[in-house]
């Protein structure tokens, strides 16, 4: 055989098995279910920032969207498995949130607390409660540019029994 004729032979089947990986990946992540989120407004920060104001620090290298959300789970309801491609800043106002990281930990949040999450960490937020719908606001902080539809990145289950 010719070593052209070899490359094809081998590419073809290569390129198979990576079509497959492709969407058995996008098949594999898990979705929202009963997660109902608003945008209520979305700006870009052109200039960098710097504050260091006490215990607070605040710092961007380039220009950010603030981007503020609310977000209604229903009773049993899940964000499914995500990350974001920023900071996200998050307060419960109402209901109790779980938020499972993905080496299957999980911290309980009540309404009056809040928490962070940040890029590249994958979770999944989940109100346990079968009668009690909960309401967080939410605000992204992310590389300006980005679409209401890119503030979610769907990702796999870790391996964790929650979905």
């Amino acid at each position: 055989m010719h070593s052209a004729t070899i490359r094809t032979a081998i590419r073809g089947p290569l390129l198979a098995v990576a079509i497959v990986v492709i969407f058995a990946g996008t098949a594999l992540a898990t979705a929202a279910n009963g997660f109902h989120g608003t945008i209520l407004a979305h700006g870009t920060n052109g200039d960098t920032v710097q504050v260091n104001d006490g215990d607070i620090k605040f710092q961007t290298k380039a220009a950010v969207d603030f981007v503020s959300a609310t977000v209604t789970i229903d009773p049993l309801g899940s964000s499914g498995w995500h990350s974001h491609p920023g900071i996200v800043l998050v307060t419960v106002a109402s209901g109790a949130v779980s938020f499972y990281q993905a080496d299957c930990s999980v911290i309980v949040h009540p309404a009056g607390t809040s928490f962070v999450e940040s890029d590249g960490d994958t979770g999944l937020a989940r109100n346990e409660s079968t009668t009690t719908t909960a309401v967080v606001y939410v605000t992204y902080v992310v590389p300006a540019g980005t679409p209401n539809s890119g503030l979610r990145i769907d990702q796999l289950n870790p391996g964790c029994p929650q979905s």
